[in-house]
């Protein structure tokens, strides 16, 4: 028999063995089946995804590399020795602009004028610099520099006969520079100086023609660096035709204004979009990154300062490049972790905050010089950021966070495109600026993710939207049959206080008035006989047995109304109260109708029934005015006005049930009361609804 697997690592082994070399495996249990389907296949989602992770990992890994490769020029394009480049096999004008790189002679603490080359005794060089780089770390009579200082630096180019104008490009510098080309001053960027006061430091890109008289061309570079911790030429000077290296130098601004403006639109927009949702904090954050990535794409030695091109006088861009590095880090930790807070660390987050807090101060306290030389110590900080953000970024991602494989792959791009410009900046590596692109990648990635997560939160908006219409439309149309069912209610307790009150008027009040009528005939044949002296106290039971009996059945239903109209009901109920109270109701109408077919007029009736009695109990009127007034259009109108004591002198009542019940007598006709202090005095009572039969013809008085 076939051993039973003791584990789930067995069994997946056993299965996938009898897959490979029998091709024919199942299990006769579905349950387990199932189960081992689906580790199985999470498995390989897992695996899937570090494959994936660690192939782009390797791919740009690779691409950094190959770029590296590249930062010294052309394959084809030899490197100067000694001082001398010989280019004279090369068509320098067709073959495009050509990096001058290698071993220029290095005069340390001298500016040496190209005049003293020219002599017969030229001064001797103190090394052979290898540009681009800085002369930071080399060593000069025993010592090593340090990047504080001035030199110069000499290169003879063999260029063979040129047919054409030439021109070099000058770029990369920190501080201030003086190029001259056979004797002749062709570039100048700030003011070269022996020491920090005399040196007026600027940075900026330069095209300069060169004058070319045979078949070799000296230049001179005079430098000077007393404002950046590096000092040299961090970048190579280019050699060619004017119009190629005008025409690689407009590719090369106009590629990082796209990038630049690509970034600042999208956070613009975020910004926007918090401004709109104040709930969405990681648009805020995501659009702060992108405007201080903005802000260090424009004052940055990789897109050649671009900003200058834009701002003719940005002051100290070197230091509002460091200052913007400085805070977007901690900006851009924060972007992530509002998007995964379970896989980025609070205290981490805390960390970066305090390292930035303490580099920005330091920036503003130190010069320039000082802060730019502990700059390095940031770029150690940021590494091992980046490393821990890919590695949580990573673990988001297999746990299935929403957009976090998007995440990962851009920050994948962002995180070896900062550690190569890290590492190039300290001159670790020769390599190419990268980080711009890595920036593009990383924002157009991130936007991605949180245009995701907009459209599927406004989709899920929506679907709750939908659901709540459909909720309230619901809502509506039980809240409609339920004042239908409590119109209907009301409506068959009317019809049963009028059946009760046509039965008591046409049953009980007419047996009362008989027995009364019949008593007093009885009595009227007695007259010249001995009566009880009973008889004369049962007639008077009798009367007003019949005026409570008459009383009773108009209270429940005025048999004398109009059954199509209120007024007269009304005009009786103010007369009988006024009778039995003794306080004057005066009846005040106006109707638009000459007959009502109003369904609510009973409401009406019931609700100043309601009214005039709490007036006469509890107002001590000496007047009550009840007016009814249907002559506006589409309304009717019930007032109950008293010059009793207010209501807040009143007694204060629990309960309320009175007003309670002609509200809701209101409510059931579509209308609204109101009980409000008169303005002499007394309480107002008024109940307004709509009418839905309106005519012009005036009624009857």
């Amino acid at each position: 028999m076939r051993p039973k697997p003791r584990n789930f690592r067995n069994a997946v082994k056993l299965i996938w063995c009898k897959k490979i070399h029998a091709g024919q495996y199942a299990l006769h249990d579905r349950h387990k089946r199932g189960k081992l389907r689906g580790a199985q296949s999470s498995k390989r989602r897992k695996v899937a995804i570090r494959t994936v992770f660690f192939r782009d990992l390797l791919a740009l890994a690779t691409l950094t590399v190959l770029l590296s490769g590249c930062a010294g020029g052309r394959a084809t394009t030899p490197l100067a020795r000694n001082g001398v480049i010989d280019l004279s096999r090369i068509d320098i004008i067709h073959s495009g602009p050509i990096r001058i790189n290698g071993q220029w002679a290095f005069y340390w603490k001298r500016l040496v004028p190209p005049d003293d080359f020219a002599g017969p005794h030229p001064p001797v060089a103190s090394a052979w610099l290898s540009l681009p780089g800085a002369w930071n770390g080399a060593m000069v009579a025993g010592k090593e520099l340090g990047g504080k200082g001035y030199a110069t630096f000499r290169l003879r180019v063999l260029t063979g006969p040129v047919h054409g104008d030439l021109a070099v490009r000058v770029r990369g510098f920190h501080s201030a520079c003086r190029l001259w080309a056979n004797g002749k001053l062709i570039a100048k960027n700030g003011v070269v100086g022996k020491s920090a006061s005399e040196e007026i430091p600027a940075q900026s890109i330069s095209i300069a023609r060169l004058p070319v008289h045979g078949r070799s061309i000296d230049l001179v570079l005079q430098v000077s660096n007393f404002h950046y911790h590096e000092g040299g030429v961090v970048s190579s000077l280019e050699l060619g035709s004017f119009e190629k290296l005008e025409a690689e130098q407009i590719l090369t601004w106009g590629l990082a204004l796209f990038c630049i403006g690509s970034i600042l639109t999208i956070g613009l927009y975020h910004l926007l979009f918090f401004c709109l949702h104040r709930k969405m904090t990681a648009a805020l954050y995501f659009a702060s990154y992108c405007f201080l990535l903005t802000g260090f794409q424009l004052t940055d030695v990789s897109t050649d300062w671009v900003g200058k091109v834009l701002f003719k006088h940005i002051p100290d861009p070197i230091f509002l490049n460091l200052i913007c590095l400085v805070i977007s880090v901690p900006i851009g930790y924060r972007f992530l972790r509002a998007l995964y807070p379970a896989h980025l660390s609070r205290r981490i987050q805390q960390a970066s905050w305090t390292v930035a807090a303490v580099f920005a101060f330091s920036g503003i306290i130190l010069s320039t010089m000082t802060f730019s030389s502990i700059i390095p110590v940031y770029y150690v900080f940021c590494s091992l950021l980046i490393l821990y953000c890919m590695v949580g970024l990573l673990a988001a991602t297999l746990k299935k966070r929403q957009g976090a494989m998007f995440s990962l792959l851009g920050f994948i791009a962002f995180g070896f495109a900062g550690l190569n410009d890290m590492l190039y900046d300290m001159q670790l590596i020769r390599s190419v600026f990268l980080l711009e692109w890595g920036m593009f990648v990383f924002i157009l990635f991130q936007a991605f993710v949180l245009s995701l997560r907009f459209s599927r939160a406004f989709t899920a908006v929506e679907q709750l939207s939908g659901k709540l219409a459909d909720n309230n439309l619901l809502l509506e149309k039980e809240m409609a049959e339920r004042l239908r069912l409590e119109r209907e209610i009301v409506n068959i307790t009317e019809e049963e206080r009028r059946r009760l009150g046509h039965d008591l008027h046409d049953g009980l009040c007419q047996l009362l008035t008989g027995t009364r009528l019949h008593f007093s005939a009885l009595r009227y044949k007695l007259v010249g006989e001995d009566q009880p002296p009973d008889w004369r106290e049962v007639s008077e039971l009798l009367e007003r047995s019949v005026i409570l009996a008459y009383d009773l059945c108009r209270g429940l239903w005025p048999v004398d109304r109009d059954p199509r109209g209120v007024s007269p009901s009304l005009k009786e109920l103010t007369r009988r109260i006024s009778k039995s109270s003794g306080i004057a109701i005066e009846f005040r109408r106006r109707r638009g109708c000459m007959e009502c077919s109003n369904t609510g007029v009973t409401q009406f009736f019931r609700i100043a029934q309601e009214a005039i009695t709490n007036a006469v109990k509890h107002a001590k009127p000496k007047k009550i005015v009840v007016g009814f007034d249907c002559a506006a259009r589409n309304t009717i109108t019930l007032t109950v006005r008293d010059d009793g004591i207010g209501r807040k002198n009143g007694p204060r009542t629990k309960g309320g049930l009175g007003t309670a019940i002609m509200s809701y007598r209101a409510r059931t006709i579509g209308g609204t009361l109101t009980v409000s202090d008169g303005e002499g005095g007394g309480t107002v009572v008024t109940c307004t609804a709509p009418c839905e039969v309106y005519s012009k013809e005036d009624s009857k008085l």
